[in-house]
């Protein structure tokens, strides 16, 4: 079995391609937390119509859900030396931060946010609401008879 699935945020922009088949292809590095102070990086690559959502939907610093596989490759160096490398090939993805996220990761990093889009212009503008804390509950003033 050959099964990878990872959380993490994109450190570019996906770099978009075709091959000399006509087949689109996005490249893109997935920075991974492991604990407080190590972070991995994974090479990923998505064919086809996952490339058009990556192309559309997905920019640097965005949190994404990937499944997908390892595959090995290698290449021969112009020094005469054979080169390997392990990409992740992502098989299904899920967008994990908003668009608001989104909006605020791209004004961070010094992006032009001043053209609404189109969606954008057709709305009213909303500010982001303070999540309200939620009361408190003791377990052990609730009557309740459990099932089991």
């Amino acid at each position: 079995m050959n099964k990878v699935i990872l959380i993490g945020n994109l450190t570019k922009d996906p770099e978009i391609r075709n091959t000399t088949t006509g087949k689109k292809v996005a490249s893109f590095a997935l920075a991974v937390n492991e604990g407080k102070d190590k972070v991995q990086y994974f090479n990923c690559s998505a064919w086809e119509k996952l490339a058009d959502v990556l192309e559309a939907y997905i920019k640097k610093g965005t949190k994404v859900a990937i499944s997908g596989s390892l595959q090995n490759r290698s290449w021969d160096k112009p020094d005469g030396t054979k080169a390997y490398a392990t990409d992740i090939v992502v098989r299904e993805l899920d967008i994990l931060s908003s668009k608001f996220d989104q909006e605020r990761t791209a004004s961070q990093d010094g992006e032009s946010s001043s053209q609404p889009t189109s969606s954008q212009a057709q709305q009213p503008a909303r500010q982001a609401q303070p999540q309200e804390s939620l009361p408190e509950i003791n377990v052990d003033d609730l009557n309740v008879q459990m099932p089991f």
